[in-house]
């Protein structure tokens, strides 16, 4: 009879090779981490170097087209000290936000319904693919007469734009969903809230999140297009007065401050992604 004898320090074999592997994750997070803040760091010092006044010896282009890193942060500087700044990130987030949570229950539901009813999609498809054709801007003029030129225009628009991103990543998930698992739980006599609650929604989960991933920057971009057509306020309405007022500075300031929103938007979205998918294996 063949015996099996363990090999002497088998035991710690798996936890020191788990540890190596952690180990090796982190240094390889580290290294990417420094290599990106060397680029941004060289990438500002290009920019501050190579920009100046006009006519300076030595400068490639004149600063008055693409400003300097200096005059950027003293722009921003300036807008805190007059109190604009914040004032008019609180409200360019908070429509944004708004915005984004409303279009994405309405692209949820309306979605989901429509997939999970072929039927019912059939009928309502040909209408939705009609009003996604219309570009948003078209519809600005008419939220304006709707809504007037406050924040009700801007959070339609935000609206219109999520609404249509969401609903269609959340039908194609729960279309693309297996017919033989939703059968199989019909055949054990489960109803129809458990076939769905259970199979369908989690299988379309990552076509949720990444319908969520593309429409929240897209809010933010049509709450800032809305502001530089219509608005005294907020951060599209301070790049669209720098940029009236020739006033370069301003233009990169606003825009460094959107592009810090967007990041952080999607941030959250990642974050929630790791959540709702924490049961998926990752992939190294």
């Amino acid at each position: 009879m063949n015996t099996v004898t363990a090999k002497p320090g088998s035991a710690t074999v798996a936890p020191s090779v788990s540890a190596l592997a952690r180990q090796a994750r982190r240094r390889r997070r580290a290294a990417i981490l420094l290599m990106q803040l060397a680029l941004a760091i060289g990438a500002l010092v290009f920019w501050e170097w190579a920009a100046g006044p006009r006519n300076t010896p030595g400068i490639l282009i004149d600063e008055f087209y693409i400003s300097r890193p200096t005059l950027v942060w003293d722009a921003l500087r300036r807008w805190t000290t007059e109190g604009v700044l914040w004032i008019s990130i609180y409200y360019t987030f908070e429509t944004t936000v708004l915005g984004f949570i409303i279009g994405t229950a309405m692209g949820l539901v309306v979605g989901f319904i429509l997939g999970v009813n072929p039927f019912l999609a059939s009928i309502f498809q040909p209408f939705i693919n009609a009003l996604y054709s219309i570009p948003r801007l078209a519809l600005v003029p008419l939220f304006m007469l709707w809504f007037g030129i406050g924040i009700g225009s801007k959070l339609a628009l935000v609206v219109s734009v999520v609404f249509f991103l969401v609903f269609f990543a959340t039908f194609t998930g729960v279309k693309d969903v297996d017919q033989e698992l939703l059968n199989k739980l019909r055949l054990m006599r489960a109803n129809w809230w458990s076939v769905h609650m259970k199979v369908t929604l989690p299988a379309a989960t990552t076509f949720i999140i990444s319908g969520l991933s593309i429409s929240l920057p897209y809010a933010l971009v049509a709450q800032v297009t809305a502001e530089m057509l219509s608005s005294n306020r907020g951060m599209g309405y301070l790049l669209i007065r720098s940029s009236s007022q020739f006033y370069t500075p301003g233009v990169f300031a606003a825009i460094t401050v959107l592009m810090v929103m967007g990041v952080a938007l999607t941030w959250s979205i990642q974050l929630l992604e790791s959540w709702l998918l924490r049961w998926k294996p990752k992939a190294h």
